[in-house]
């Protein structure tokens, strides 16, 4: 059975998804290679075919760029497409991430079939920040399901939906269950709250491997090393923060991240990454 990586996204151009996609490149991932494309200009739909990608289109224009209307938020409407992926093949490993802010420094195939036990379907990464001490996360949970469900999970840790993981039958099932509880929410951005009550009860609890950054599968920058919020975070942090070794993002301990999410939170790290990352 092969293994399966696949992202979504809509509006970027190559300058935006090289990274993502050579970083894949680079891992030596050897599955299916597939990205969701809504709307985007034919030479950077080639480039992401030259690479070796898959595309999911849905129509063209009259100029050959790719084109599709909807009334969902591409965040939330990826997860009916990745569905749909997945409903018509039989993969061992599914890896979706966000696409933007991504890059994979190591094979993820290899992590998961060196981590994830008999018991487990899936791979959620932690934010390393607990509901009460992130403000976005707080708002976010409250505007979507009110005060009274934010009390109850305020002391919750906070998974990230932009990295998940798991077999492949799995992964089909989350990511539907995802998006029917996803749409007619009261506010546009609600992937994250949605994901976050789903994990925190059964079935999931017994089948999860709940991962914190110091395991080294995914760290999540945005909470743990961005330069304009970690003085107020640090309080806060469950675990150290991950580092820059050279080229490089690693845990405390020296650990090499799989996948690295929110890079481009972090400047200088950006720099780096992106210059490692490019085309050559």
């Amino acid at each position: 059975m092969k293994d399966c990586i696949v992202g979504c996204a809509t509006n970027y151009d190559w300058s935006k998804l090289k990274y993502w996609v050579n970083s894949i490149n680079a891992s030596g991932f050897e599955g299916d290679k597939v990205l969701i494309l809504m709307n985007c200009d034919k030479d950077t739909a080639q480039k992401i075919t030259d690479a070796g990608f898959s595309i999911i289109a849905f129509n063209q224009d009259a100029n050959g760029n790719l084109t599709y209307q909807s009334q969902l938020m591409v965040h939330v409407e990826r997860f009916i497409h990745i569905y749909k992926l997945l409903k018509d093949n039989n993969y061992r490993y599914v890896i979706t991430t966000d696409v933007k802010d991504v890059i994979f420094q190591k094979n993820p195939s290899v992590w998961l079939e060196n981590n994830l036990t008999d018991k487990e379907d899936l791979v959620f990464s932690s934010e390393s920040l607990k509901y009460k001490d992130e403000p976005w996360g707080r708002e976010n949970l409250t505007q979507c399901y009110g005060q009274g469900i934010y009390e109850d999970f305020k002391n919750n840790t906070i998974f990230n939906v932009g990295v998940l993981a798991g077999r492949g039958y799995a992964m089909r099932d989350l990511v539907l269950q995802l998006f029917l509880n996803c749409i007619n929410r009261p506010i546009p951005i609600v992937d994250q709250a949605v994901f976050n009550v789903m994990i925190s009860r059964h079935p999931y609890l017994n089948s999860t491997m709940y991962t914190v950054s110091e395991d080294g599968w995914a760290c999540q920058l945005g909470t743990t090393a961005d330069p304009s919020k970690i003085d107020s975070f640090k309080p806060f942090l469950l675990e150290p923060s991950p580092k820059l070794e050279g080229e490089k993002v690693v845990t405390s301990t020296g650990i090499e991240y799989t996948i690295v999410h929110q890079y481009d939170r972090v400047p200088e790290w950006r720099k780096v990454i992106e210059a490692k990352y490019d085309d050559k």
